[in-house]
C-alpha cells in the first residue's frame, strides 16, 4: 500500500511513518524542513521525504495522486482551518477511483473538554468552551469528504521514544532548569498514549476493511489513569529533580493548564473492539527514567 503522510517530522506523524514502513508500506512523507538532522532515522528505514507545505498544494498534489492511504498528523497551529480545508479542497480534487483512498484524520481527545461525564468516549460532544473544540468541526467536515474513506483517531496525552514536543519533555526541561511549575488542579488527571502504541492504531486504521472504519471515531488512550500531578513528579524524579514543585492556577490562553483543570480519562473500548488495538507499552509513570534517557539521547538530534 502507498501511504502518504502529513507530519512527518512531528511527533505522531514521525512514529507513524516508521510503524507503516515496518508493516510493509510504501511511506512518503511531507515536510517543511527536509534538512532536519532526525529524520535521516527516517530515510534510513527507506521512508521517502518531500519538502512541502500541506497549505500549498502545489508542492505535494502529484505525490498525493499516486497514494492509497492518506494520514494526516499536523495541526497547523497559526491557520489551522485554512490549512486543513486546503487540504481537504485537494483531497475532493482528486482522480476517483473504483476504491475510494483512505484518509485518516487525527485530533485528539482533548478537544472534548469539561463535560458532565467521568469517563469519555466517541459519542461525548465537546464543550463549545473548550479552546480547540473547533477540532469538532472540522472532524465533520473531513467526514463529509465524498472523494475518501475518512477514519478519525484520537489519542490522549502523547509520551514515549524521543518525547519530541510532549508535555512529558516540558517537565523533563524543567527539571534540568530545577524550577517546577504545574498549573491546574492537583486532583485532576488524563489519559496518555505511548507513541508507539498510537503508531499501531495508524497501521491498524490503515490497513481495515472499510466497513470497520468509515465514518468512524476512535479515542486510542491507555487504561492507566493517573493524577497529571503524579506524572509531573515521576518525571521530575526520573530527570532528577527532587525538589518541590509549585502550584498555580491555570492561564488563560494557555491550553496545558487548562487541561490541566479538568479530568480527562478517556475509554479506548471501541478501537479495542473493532480493530483489536491494545496499549502494550508500559504506563507513563511506570516508564518514566527510560523515557528521561530517550529524552536525553534523542536531544542530539536536534538542531
Amino acid at each position: 500500500m502507498k501511504v502518504f503522510l502529513t507530519g512527518a517530522s512531528g511527533y505522531a506523524g514521525f512514529h507513524a511513518a516508521l510503524r507503516l514502513s515496518s508493516a510493509g508500506h510504501s511511506v512518503t512523507g511531507v515536510v517543511r524542513h527536509p534538512e532536519q538532522p532526525r529524520l535521516e532515522i527516517l530515510r534510513m528505514q527507506e521512508i521517502r521525504l518531500i519538502g512541502g507545505d500541506v497549505a500549498k498544494p502545489e508542492t505535494y498534489r502529484d505525490e498525493l495522486e499516486q497514494c492509497d492511504t492518506i494520514v494526516h498528523t499536523m495541526l497547523d497551529k497559526k491557520n489551522h482551518f485554512e490549512t486543513d480545508r486546503t487540504f481537504f479542497r485537494v483531497l475532493e480534487q482528486l482522480p476517483s477511483r473504483e476504491t475510494r483512498r483512505r484518509f485518516v484524520y487525527t485530533t485528539g481527545v482533548s478537544i472534548i473538554g469539561k463535560v458532565s461525564v467521568s469517563v469519555l468516549d466517541e459519542t461525548i460532544e465537546p464543550n463549545p468552551a473548550q479552546p480547540i473544540s473547533f477540532r469538532r468541526e472540522l472532524e465533520r467536515e473531513a467526514f463529509a469528504l465524498r472523494n475518501v474513506s475518512t477514519t478519525v483517531l484520537r489519542p490522549g496525552f502523547i509520551f514515549g521514544a524521543d518525547g519530541f514536543n510532549s508535555i512529558s519533555a516540558d517537565w523533563f526541561a524543567m527539571a534540568e532548569q530545577e524550577e517546577a511549575i504545574f498549573r491546574g488542579d492537583t486532583e485532576k488527571g488524563w489519559s496518555w498514549t505511548h507513541v508507539c502504541d498510537l503508531a499501531e492504531a495508524y497501521r491498524l486504521a490503515a490497513e481495515a476493511d472499510e466497513a470497520l472504519v468509515d465514518g468512524e471515531i476512535f479515542h486510542v488512550v491507555d487504561e492507566q489513569r493517573p493524577l497529571c500531578r503524579d506524572v509531573m513528579r515521576a518525571c521530575l524524579d526520573a530527570a532528577g529533580y527532587h525538589g518541590a514543585i509549585c502550584f498555580e492556577p491555570p492561564i488563560k490562553g494557555d491550553n496545558i493548564s487548562m487541561w490541566f483543570d479538568q479530568d480527562g480519562y478517556s475509554s479506548s473500548q471501541k478501537i479495542r473492539d473493532r480493530l483489536g488495538w491494545r496499549s502494550r507499552q508500559a504506563g507513563v509513570i511506570q516508564s518514566a527514567e527510560r523515557l528521561f534517557s530517550a529524552w536525553k539521547t534523542a536531544q542530539t538530534f536536534q538542531p
